[in-house]
């Protein structure tokens, strides 16, 4: 075998063509692995953790240049593949050069043909939305960002700007957004209702919206803030304005408050304002005081799904099912789980797209045996060290920046998740690999496809030593999202693998399974 690099100096493209790039080359012939990649901190410690890693790239690569590096069967092949991903890169610059279709860059070119919009979406490096945002703002439309590594002092004079202009700034890092029923960003298809929601937690938004839909009801709004609008220098000013908006909003009859636990200023603003909506709220604080929700006159949720549950009745719903709502793990499932173990099987290791939903599993871990490990933030969890390399107990966040600078969100390519799952099933001691599939506009067209071939590839080495793992997963989405969930769903199915209603029904399964 050989390993190759070569570097592009001064050369950019998005990551969406990238990751298409990096799958031509990877089917090339003789070729074992390859990527094509930003030349990022972060993405070089992706490639010495893969095993593609060279001194050329160390000494050579910077954040400004483009990364060619293939491992074949031998050097003549592996000379062929950079070459052949550097005619590929020429070919879409020649493409670009000929393109007749006319696409603005600048907001002030999109804004002379678009002068009636009233809300504009920004995704683009954080270290230049500041002045991008400022000329949206200018011009009176509502803005949602996308982007992430935006100083936070920017965020502060943005939204203390748009709140001066009656404006609204959702984000920065804000994922998910459905605006008069318009799905933004990663967001799913759900059908109009009377439940308003506002959420500093994207997944957080798009598990109870699709959980809604999936019980028979619908939304009127969902309103996303960026995870860092209930950090007390932000002061919840999104957070509020969406409380607002929700309270004077005929479509509205119930609103859900989402959002990992407020700081203690900002908490106490959101409470006062929802306890004198004269409309039932629900609050789901991930790990929150229940007591303060409930003296403040609000409806506490422990989870996303009884936010959804709670909600749902609120609005007169009659679509959620008993057995939605006691959810029990099966006493057989459970036993035919635990037989497929041998003694050495202990540990979890939970690889999550979305961050609201692996905060939510952390949450309900409190009885699981061993330490827990994660890159999130969490009270009564261990930091794990190095990202690529989990102990005991391990769950992670791939759509933390670590694994997202200069390269797609996992859910739009799960290839890094997928990676890790096949290097889970070599430890001896992984008993469950557990998993959540997030469905919807702009992500992955088929992530169970895509995962399956993962599982299929690990089961492999594990049919050689003779043993088995338990694959869990939970499907974020609906029925009109362009993947189908019941489709997702049978694919999971038909490969043995667990599927559960909703992220915390998961959870449930696996705590019990290894807490047996």
């Amino acid at each position: 075998m050989a390993l190759k690099s070569y570097i592009a100096k001064n050369t950019f493209r998005d990551s969406v063509y990238l990751m298409r790039l990096s799958n031509t080359v990877r089917n090339f012939e003789d070729v074992i692995e390859a990527e094509v990649i930003i030349g990022t901190d972060h993405n070089k410690k992706f490639l010495r953790s893969g095993g593609l890693w060279s001194e050329k790239i160390e000494k050579e690569a910077g954040a400004n240049d483009l990364i060619i590096a293939v491992e074949a069967e031998n050097e003549e092949k592996a000379e062929k593949a950079i070459q052949k991903a550097l005619d590929e890169l020429n070919k879409e610059a020649a493409r670009d050069n000929l393109q007749n279709e006319f696409v603005p860059r600048t907001f002030e070119t999109a804004y002379k043909y678009m002068s009636d919009a009233n809300l504009a979406l920004l995704s683009i490096p954080g270290r230049y939305v500041e002045r991008e945002a400022n000329q949206i703002l200018d011009k009176g439309l509502h803005l949602m960002i996308f982007s992430d590594n935006v100083p936070l002092e920017s965020e502060i004079s943005l939204k203390k700007k748009a709140q001066g202009k009656g404006l609204l700034v959702m984000g920065p890092d804000c994922g998910t957004a459905i605006i008069n029923g318009v799905p933004l960003a990663f967001a799913n298809e759900v059908r109009r209702g009377s439940i308003g929601i506002v959420a500093a937690a994207g997944t957080g938004l798009q598990e109870v919206s699709t959980l809604i839909h999936n019980y028979g009801e619908g939304i009127s709004q969902g309103i996303g803030t960026g995870g860092r609008d209930v950090k007390t220098e932000v002061g919840g000013i999104t957070m509020l304005q969406g409380l607002e908006l929700l309270a004077e909003d005929n479509d509205t009859e119930v609103i859900v408050i989402i959002s990992k636990p407020p700081d203690e200023e900002v908490l106490e603003k959101v409470l006062d304002r929802a306890g004198k909506i004269d409309k039932p709220v629900v609050v789901t604080f991930l790990g929150g005081d229940q007591t303060k929700i409930k003296a403040a006159g609000c409806k506490p949720a422990l989870t996303l799904k009884e936010a959804a549950q709670l909600a749902v009745k609120l609005a007169g719903g009659e679509g959620v099912s008993e057995s939605a709502v006691n959810f029990s793990v099966d006493a057989g499932l459970l036993k035919e789980a635990k037989n497929n173990l041998n003694q050495n099987q202990r540990y979890l290791r939970a690889l999550y797209s979305g961050g609201t939903l692996a905060y939510e599993a952390l949450l309900l871990m409190g009885n699981m045996k061993g330490k827990i490990y994660t890159n999130l933030s969490f009270k009564g969890a261990e930091n794990i060290e190095d990202v690529y390399k989990s102990r005991e107990n391990t769950v992670i966040d791939y759509g933390e920046d670590e694994f997202t600078q200069g390269r797609l969100h996992p859910m739009i390519d799960p290839s890094l998740r997928n990676t890790r799952i096949v290097e889970e099933a070599k430890d001896p001691e992984t008993a469950v690999i557990m998993l959540d599939l997030v469905l919807g506009y702009n992500a992955h067209p088929d992530p169970a496809g895509s995962v399956i071939e993962a599982i299929r590839e690990a089961r492999e080495t594990m049919e050689k030593e003779k043993r088995q793992i338990v694959f869990v997963t939970t499907v974020c989405g609906t029925d009109e999202d362009i993947q189908k969930r019941s489709d997702q769903v049978e694919k999971l199915k038909k490969e043995n693998v667990l599927v559960f209603p909703s992220n915390a029904d998961a959870v449930s399964f696996v705590v019990r399974l290894l807490s047996s």
